[in-house]
């Protein structure tokens, strides 16, 4: 039940999050045009926005069933596919995505994958997509600096704040995995600074937990490392990833009938929303990425269409997984007879 109630909450949090930013649209006169704008939308760039999630699914998926595979492990592409959009619906609907790879494993145990290369995958999936957003985003920084200044202007200090947590995550990745003894010291200095200020409530439960993160994450990464080829595989696909989620807006933007900026001029910008917005503890950064869509494509998407682009784009990044996740999981649900599977 009260798995159940958090689920509702969250539920809640995200489509009232949706409801804000359309009243905020109604408020600004942003729906003068918006219906014009809507029926002047081309087809056939919505196809394209499907194919460019079918592509970061896809990649997703095959990078999950790589390490699988290559682990030995006896699972079909179809429940590596099943274990994607588990994992893409459980971290869209609770805090900071932190439901998501619990559920993974969850699932993956179904096969007989033990816990261990279970935690393992989901770390490298993890580890990769997280150094590739991190390159590929000061690549494409580097790249096309005038632009993205020019588009985010006075909000910079957002991106700077994505920008050195995203790097900041990758760099404690490499830490946990290479420099165990250090990052050890570091974590029963936090645990400690919890426990003086009433944040922890049980020391000895939180290095636990902890001391089986960096072991997980130690396991992983060490392993990856004596693999050179896996490890390209990885952040080949991770990159790939990354791009065919990012392609959306360049689609969006040619769904209007605009033209002017470019392909990698958009992906840019789009890197650079998902590096600010993404670290946001909410459900699907829900809130948060519609808020630096309206700073970050103000000039991009003129008035009366933004809305509707902003809706468009965050149809196919983020409510298709939603839905698809729903789906998947009632029917799942209701195979196996499980309650808590169909809550």
């Amino acid at each position: 039940m009260k798995q159940r109630t958090k689920k509702i909450f969250n539920f809640l949090f995200i489509f009232g999050t949706l409801a804000v930013v359309l009243l905020v649209g109604i408020n600004g006169q942003e729906m003068s045009g918006a219906l014009d704008a809507l029926r002047s939308i081309g087809p056939r760039w919505i196809v394209l926005c499907a194919l460019a999630y079918a592509g970061f699914l896809l990649f997703d998926t095959l990078s999950l069933h790589y390490f699988l595979i290559r682990q030995g492990q006896k699972v079909s592409l179809g429940y590596s596919l099943f274990v994607t959009l588990m994992g893409a619906y459980y971290s869209n609907i609770t805090p900071g995505a932190s439901g998501g790879q619990p559920m993974q494993v969850f699932y993956l145990s179904h096969k007989k994958v033990s816990i261990g290369v279970a935690s393992s995958a989901l770390t490298v999936k993890l580890f990769c997509f997280q150094f590739m957003l991190a390159v590929i985003g000061t690549v494409l920084w580097i790249a096309h600096g005038p632009f993205i200044h020019e588009q985010v202007g006075p909000h910079m200090w957002i991106l700077i704040v994505g920008y050195v947590y995203n790097w900041f995550a990758v760099l404690l990745v490499v830490l946990m995995a290479f420099f165990r003894k250090p990052v050890q010291l570091l974590i029963r200095l936090c645990v400690r600074l919890g426990t003086l200020l009433r944040i922890c409530k049980d020391p000895d439960a939180s290095l636990r937990k902890w001391g089986e993160v960096q072991e997980s994450f130690h396991g992983s990464i060490f392993q990856l490392a004596k693999k050179p080829l896996d490890l390209a595989t990885q952040l080949l696909l991770s990159g790939l990833q990354l791009l065919s989620l990012m392609t959306v807006i360049y689609f969006v933007y040619h769904a209007f009938g605009m033209s002017g900026e470019d392909y990698w001029q958009l992906t840019a910008l789009g890197v650079m929303l998902y590096t600010s917005a993404a670290y946001t503890p909410l459900p699907g950064a829900s809130g948060a990425q519609e808020g630096v869509f309206a700073l970050y494509f103000a000039q991009v998407f003129p008035d009366g269409i933004r809305l509707m682009a902003l809706l468009l784009w965050r149809f196919f990044t983020y409510y298709v997984s939603l839905i698809l996740g729903a789906v998947v999981s009632v029917i799942s649900g209701f195979r196996t007879g499980n309650p808590e599977t169909r809550s």
